[in-house]
């Protein structure tokens, strides 16, 4: 009965320290406090993401929306996981000297007294000031796995056209409107029956004031025409006001 009892001591005392995940803990970040982004893999391979590119920012950005949406994990905090190699780490430093760490998390049995460890799927551990938090996010984990290697560096091509074409439209907008400068895009291009010479453009774009003010975005939509012999002639602008998150993060194409 001792030994028994000596047993499940043993096995409480073992098992204590690795609590289980407290709701309270959901980490919440702002994409405004991060400094850099980098990635590093066991094997091989590093990328760093700066808020201050325009474009990694967004990436930073969705990186941010997993962490903040994922789920606490019921499962363990396993101690002993600085004995087995981290497939892939994420580092996130904040602007105030803060660093986060995001690591993929393990389930570990033991068995004849040896512990076997395999990736957790869809579970990552964070830990930020000594506390650790295991989270349960699908998009977070396969974009630490492998997920980082393909975003594009720099604007796609497709980006660059649409903002070209947008910047040569802009030109012939009234200065009241200065302002809708991000995340433009050309909606739709008709021809005007039929002829490849004459268009009819829709355009659209946020309002960059709103970028860092925690004020929801508002939209611009123009429409004009562009033709060989009355060259640019802007149709219509309307303004649409406190356009939703997921609205401006389609504009931006963070969304689909």
């Amino acid at each position: 009965m001792r030994k028994l009892m000596l047993l499940v001591m043993v096995i409480v005392g073992l098992f204590t320290p690795m609590q289980l995940v407290n709701a309270n803990n959901q980490p919440k970040l702002k994409t405004e406090d991060i400094l850099f982004v980098q990635v590093n893999r066991l094997y091989g391979g590093t990328r760093s993401f700066k808020e201050n590119d325009g474009y990694e920012e967004a990436i930073i950005s969705k990186v941010v929306n997993w962490i903040n949406t994922s789920s606490p994990s019921e499962g363990v905090i396993e101690l002993e996981l600085n004995k087995i190699p981290v497939v892939s780490t994420m580092k996130i430093k904040m602007k105030n000297g803060d660093v986060a760490v995001i690591e993929t998390a393990y389930n570990c049995v033991t068995e004849y007294q040896v512990k076997t460890c395999t990736i957790a799927d869809g579970e990552v551990i964070y830990t930020r000031n000594n506390k650790k938090v295991r989270l349960k996010s699908l998009e977070l984990y396969d974009w630490l796995l492998v997920g980082w290697k393909y975003e594009s560096i720099g604007a796609p091509k497709d980006e660059l056209l649409e903002e070209t074409l947008y910047t040569k439209y802009y030109s012939y907008l009234d200065k009241t409107y200065s302002d809708f400068v991000m995340c433009p895009k050309i909606d739709k291009i008709e021809r005007i029956h039929g002829d490849t010479r004459r268009h009819l453009v829709h355009a659209s774009a946020l309002n960059y004031s709103a970028h860092h003010g925690g004020a929801p975005f508002d939209r611009i939509h123009i429409t004009l025409t562009d033709t060989p012999e009355n060259g640019v002639k802007i149709n219509k602008v309307i303004i649409q006001k406190g356009i939703s998150e997921k609205e401006s993060r389609m504009q931006c194409r963070r969304e689909s």
